[in-house]
C-alpha cells in the first residue's frame, strides 16, 4: 500500500489576481476622459455663441470652437467604439457638422443682405445659431456617455434641452439688470428724487419806472424725478380703486351667479379683456379724450393746468382717463384669480356654514370671500406692477407732467419717462438724458417690489384665513 503523502490531492485553480486600486482609478479616468473633454468643449461652443450674439468681433472665436468641438466629437466616436464595440453615427453627423459649420463660416462674408431680406446682418449671428445648434446635442451626447451610457443617462442626457433655454434667459436678465442697475445706480440720489422736472414760462408782473405795471415772463426750470415717481403711485392708486370692487364683484358673479348665456358672455369678455393689445388700450384711451373734448367731462378726463392766468385743459389725458382704460387691464386679472379662490373653497366649509343656519350671503362674505382674499390682493399688486410699468397705453395721451401730479392733471410716469428722454426732443433729451437709466432703476424697484409683496402677501394670508 502506497503512502498516503504520495497520493494525488486535487489543487483549486489560482484565483485571478485583482487589479489594483491605483489602476482601476486610473482606468475609470481613461474612460471618463473622452465624454469630459466633449463636454467642456460643448459648454464652451455654448459661452461662444453666447459671445457672438453680443459682440460681432467673436466670429474668429467660433471657427477655433468649431475646430475644437469636432476633434472632440471624433475623439469621443472613437472612444465609444473601443468602450462598447458600436459606432455611434449621431456623434459622428455631429463631427461633420460641426466641420462643415467651420467651412461655411470661413468663406461667408462678413455682412449678409439680399435675398429680398431688407436688412443687413453679421456673420456673428450666423456663428451663434451654428455653435448653439451644435453644443446642445454635443452635451447631450457627453452626458449619456459620461453617466454610464444606461436608460439613466439617457434620461440625464435629455436635461440640456431644459436647462440651457432657462439659463440663457436667466443670463440675459442678469446682464440687463447689471447693466440697468450699473448705469442707474451712481444718478440715485435724494437730489433726483425730490426734484421735479419743469420748464415752461411763468407769468409775472414788473413795473417800468415803478409806475406802470406790465405782464412779463419768467423761465422756471427745475430738473428731477419726483413728479415722475408720483405719477407712477397716484396711476397704480386710481387703478386699484377702479378695478378692485369690479374685478372682486366678476369673479364672485362667475364662481357663484354665472349661468347660460349672461354667465357664458361675462366669461367671454373678461377672457378677452385680458388678451386685448395694449396698443388698442392705447388707442382706446386717445379716443375717450378726444370725444370728451368740447363736453363737460373735458376736464375729468383731458387734465388741466394753470398756466398763472387761468385754468387751461391739457393736449392729452389726466390720470382718471388712463386709470380707467388700465384698469382694462387689471380687472380680468382680478376677476380670473377671484373666481379661482372662490372655486378652491373647500365643499364641507361651505356645507358646514348653510348648516348651522347661516344664509348664502352670509356663507358669501364671512367663508367665500375671505378664502378667497389671497388671491384677491396677489392679483391686485400684480395688476398695479403691471400698470406702472405699461407705456402704450399712455403713449398717447402721456405729457412731461411740468405742472404737477394729481387726478385731474395730465398723465405721467416713470414708464412714460423712460420713453421721452430716449425719444423726446433734444432739449428734454439734455436735461433728463443722465436721468434715463435711475427711472429704469426706480421702475424695477417698484414692480419687483410689488411682486415680492404679493408673494408675502399671499403667504400671510393663506396662513391667517385657510391655516396653511
Amino acid at each position: 500500500m502506497r503512502p498516503l503523502l504520495n497520493s494525488a490531492v486535487p489543487t483549486r485553480p489560482a484565483a485571478p489576481a485583482r487589479p489594483k486600486p491605483a489602476r482601476l482609478a486610473w482606468t475609470k479616468l481613461l474612460n471618463a476622459a473622452a465624454p469630459a473633454v466633449s463636454l467642456a468643449t460643448a459648454l464652451a461652443a455654448l459661452a461662444g455663441a453666447c459671445l457672438s450674439l453680443a459682440q460681432n468681433t467673436a466670429p474668429a472665436l467660433a471657427i477655433v470652437e468649431l475646430v475644437v468641438l469636432s476633434v472632440a466629437q471624433q475623439v469621443l466616436f472613437l472612444y465609444i467604439y473601443l468602450r462598447f464595440a458600436k459606432w455611434d453615427f449621431k456623434v459622428a453627423l455631429l463631427a461633420l457638422l460641426s466641420f462643415a459649420g467651420l467651412v461655411v463660416l470661413y468663406v461667408m462674408p462678413e455682412y449678409l443682405t439680399g435675398w429680398q431680406f431688407n436688412a443687413v446682418v453679421h456673420r456673428s449671428f450666423f456663428a451663434a445659431v451654428w455653435l448653439m445648434a451644435m453644443a446642445i446635442p454635443a452635451m447631450m451626447c457627453a452626458i449619456y456617455y459620461l453617466a454610464g451610457a444606461t436608460p439613466r443617462a439617457e434620461d440625464y442626457a435629455h436635461y440640456p434641452l431644459v436647462l440651457v433655454p432657462v439659463g440663457l434667459a436667466l443670463a440675459v436678465y442678469v446682464v440687463l439688470i447689471g447693466q440697468l442697475v450699473l448705469q442707474g445706480l451712481p444718478n440715485l440720489t435724494w437730489q433726483a428724487i425730490s426734484k421735479p422736472y419743469f420748464s415752461y414760462g411763468w407769468p409775472i408782473k414788473v413795473f417800468v419806472g415803478g409806475d406802470w405795471p406790465m405782464w412779463s415772463s419768467e423761465l422756471r426750470t427745475s430738473i428731477g424725478l419726483l413728479y415722475y415717481l408720483q405719477g407712477t403711485g397716484l396711476l397704480m392708486l386710481l387703478t386699484a380703486v377702479i378695478s378692485l370692487p369690479i374685478g372682486v364683484g366678476a369673479g364672485l358673479y362667475l364662481s357663484e351667479y354665472a349661468t347660460g348665456i349672461l354667465g357664458s358672455l361675462t366669461r367671454f369678455a373678461v377672457t378677452a379683456l385680458r388678451a386685448i393689445s395694449l396698443l388698442i388700450l392705447g388707442l382706446t384711451a386717445f379716443s375717450l379724450t378726444d370725444l370728451s373734448s368740447g363736453t363737460p367731462l373735458a376736464s375729468l378726463l383731458h387734465g388741466r393746468y394753470f398756466d398763472g392766468f387761468v385754468w387751461q385743459t391739457s393736449s392729452g389725458g389726466s390720470f382718471l382717463a388712463a386709470s380707467i382704460v388700465l384698469s382694462f387691464l387689471v380687472i380680468p386679472l382680478i376677476a380670473l384669480a377671484t373666481e379661482e379662490g372662490c372655486r378652491s373653497l373647500p365643499p364641507e366649509l361651505r356645507e358646514g356654514s348653510l348648516a348651522l343656519g347661516a344664509s348664502d350671503e352670509t356663507t358669501l362674505w364671512r367663508i367665500v370671500l375671505p378664502w378667497s382674499l389671497p388671491n384677491v390682493v396677489t392679483a391686485l399688486l400684480l395688476g398695479c406692477a403691471e400698470a406702472a410699468g405699461s407705456v402704450a397705453v399712455l403713449m398717447f395721451i402721456a405729457g412731461r407732467g411740468d405742472y404737477g401730479v394729481g387726478p385731474f392733471s395730465q398723465v405721467t410716469s416713470l414708464a412714460y419717462a423712460i420713453f421721452i428722454i430716449w425719444f423726446g426732443d433734444q432739449q428734454f433729451k439734455g436735461s433728463m438724458g443722465p436721468f434715463l437709466f435711475t427711472a429704469g432703476v426706480l421702475l424695477m424697484i417698484i414692480t419687483m417690489g410689488m411682486g415680492i409683496a404679493a408673494m408675502l402677501t399671499k403667504r400671510w394670508l393663506v396662513r391667517r384665513h385657510r391655516g396653511g
